[in-house]
């Protein structure tokens, strides 16, 4: 349930503490009132597998790149109900669509900062297309290095 949420909203602060609280607590083991002896620092423990960590997520970063898998379909599928709903309604200029300002819902302003975002620029790369449509191609470079 927390990921739907987590897809969709961006976390407070408060909530992503309250959360990485809870996984230390239970891999280091202890309680709120009672804390144990962490032999490993909390960054070890986050790193992907593949180099020697447990592939724990960051909470914060998670969040941000499963907004950016919104910010992500927006740029490749164009065509879809999700777009023409979001540029009727909020327009689009140069291919992309506008933020609404304080119009907008808190989820679409979400998309439309971290759209502006420079990890979510420099993680997608635009390539001209095949000439058949005036669209662009998008593609994702190494888009869950970000985790």
């Amino acid at each position: 349930m927390s990921v739907y949420a987590l897809s969709f909203f961006t976390a407070p602060s408060g909530i992503v503490s309250s959360i990485e609280s809870i996984l230390k607590c239970f891999i280091f083991g202890g309680s709120d009132d009672y804390k144990k002896v962490t032999w490993v620092d909390w960054n070890y423990v986050c790193l992907r597998k593949e180099v020697g960590g447990l592939g724990v997520r960051r909470i914060r970063k998670f969040n941000s790149a499963l907004l950016g898998k919104w910010c992500w379909r927006l740029l490749i599928e164009k065509e879809s109900l999700r777009y023409r709903v979001l540029s009727a309604r909020f327009g689009e200029e140069g291919g992309r669509l506008l933020d609404g300002r304080r119009s907008a819902s808190a989820w679409w302003r979400a998309i439309a900062a971290l759209q502006r975002e420079e990890w979510f620029n420099s993680h997608v790369d635009r390539l001209v297309g095949n000439g058949k449509k005036n669209n662009f191609l998008v593609r994702c470079l190494g888009w869950w290095d970000v985790l």
